[in-house]
């Protein structure tokens, strides 16, 4: 079974599986891209980035790198669709 996951506040959507309770497995599946020609789909190479590979690029704030050290996220899917929430 494939989740469609859909950013809250802007135009990007990831497709995963479940994997436990509380993460998820990105998938590719460039096939379903036309299904949603208003939204930006995501890859799976993308959201499994290590934050910590670019730290120098992102534009994150103090407050955003602690709350990604609090709740352990690792990779830019894990911000983005963060389970946790």
């Amino acid at each position: 079974m494939v989740t469609i996951l859909h950013h809250r506040w802007m135009p990007y959507i990831a497709f995963a599986k479940l994997n436990g309770e509380l993460s998820f497995a990105f998938l590719s599946r460039p096939q379903l891209h036309k299904y949603f020609p208003m939204r930006k789909c995501l890859e799976a190479a993308t959201l499994n980035t290590l934050l910590e590979k670019d730290r120098a690029l992102h534009s994150l704030s103090a407050m955003e790198w602690k709350n990604i050290a609090y709740f352990k996220s690792e990779t830019i899917g894990d911000v983005m669709f963060h389970a946790w929430d």
